[in-house]
């Protein structure tokens, strides 16, 4: 780690059992009591039920469960921590005081609860979960960046020799990043997870196999690409990514026109900031010097 500007490098992905990111507090602590809790909270008009919802996430004991059809995971492959999973499945419990837009303004944003920084909010959340939300942040948002960044590369060299655009770009991203089809990896995925997914790429079919399920092949494929690639290409790789949600932040911005969205939620110190080159400049020709 960079402990100057507290920046976090990727070979700090920790391992994280199920247990551990459970504290002997929270492990005795009832769902449903910590459900009422935070009805109680949320209901006061002199309080902030973000807060509050933090509060909760950070005692809930359990490390995925069935809410009626729906299967929740909140720590992927034991060691990454899906806050938004627990967020929403605490917000879809019934009589939860809390307005539908208010709920899908936190769900949907890219920033963390009540404006809170990057650090604030992993103290909030206690040691085992700060640990588990950053290997969630590198191996799963990260990496789906990665994924998305490769691709458009393959894109812009088919452009380039004249080829008409199409959906090549992705298998061949997957086949430079982790050395296979996307089928192959989910074949692949499926016998040793015994999880099945969605095989759609895009389009409203695509969360048909379950999000938690999707997210969980990322991570899968996030521990791939570590153990196949050497540290420079990682780190290569990782920068890619970080870059890519820097452009796709500072795009959402400018749609906005709100320069809020353009703040990352986690702070990735002076190594990670990406600067967009100026729109519209161009390079002035030097003219010779006559003699």
């Amino acid at each position: 780690m960079n402990r100057d500007n507290g920046a976090i490098e990727p070979d700090e992905i920790e391992t994280i059992e199920a247990a551990e990111a459970i504290t002997a507090e929270a492990a005795a602590t009832d769902p449903e009591e910590l459900l009422a809790q935070f009805r109680v909270a949320a209901s006061r008009p002199d309080g902030d039920w973000r807060l509050a919802l933090i509060e909760t996430m950070a005692l809930w004991p359990l490390a995925e469960e069935q809410v009626d059809t729906r299967a929740f995971v909140y720590l992927i492959a034991a060691e990454a921590f899906d806050w938004k999973s627990l967020a929403q499945r605490i917000l879809a419990a019934p009589d939860i005081p809390v307005p539908e837009e208010e709920r899908e303004e936190l769900l949907l944003d890219t920033a963390l609860p009540a404006g809170l920084s990057e650090e604030e909010f992993r103290r909030r959340i206690g040691f085992a979960k700060s640990s588990a939300f950053l290997n969630y942040f590198y191996g799963v948002t990260v990496e789906q960046a990665i994924l998305l960044a490769v691709e458009e590369e393959v894109r812009k060299r088919r452009y380039a020799r004249g080829f008409s655009p199409d959906d090549a770009g992705s298998d061949a991203a997957y086949e430079i990043l982790y050395r296979g089809t996307r089928d192959e990896l989910i074949n692949e995925f499926q016998e040793e997870t015994d999880r099945r997914i969605n095989r759609r790429e895009r389009g409203p079919g695509r969360a048909d196999g379950n999000l938690e399920s999707l997210d969980h092949f990322t991570y899968w494929l996030f521990q791939r690409r570590f153990k196949n690639s050497d540290p420079a290409r990682i780190a290569s790789d990782t920068r890619k990514g970080l870059e890519q949600l820097e452009r796709m932040r500072l795009a959402q911005a400018r749609k906005n026109s709100d320069e809020s969205w353009a703040r990352p939620f986690i702070d990735l110190g002076d190594l990670h900031t990406y600067t967009p080159a100026p729109r519209y400049v161009r390079r002035a020709r030097r003219r010779p010097v006559r003699t």
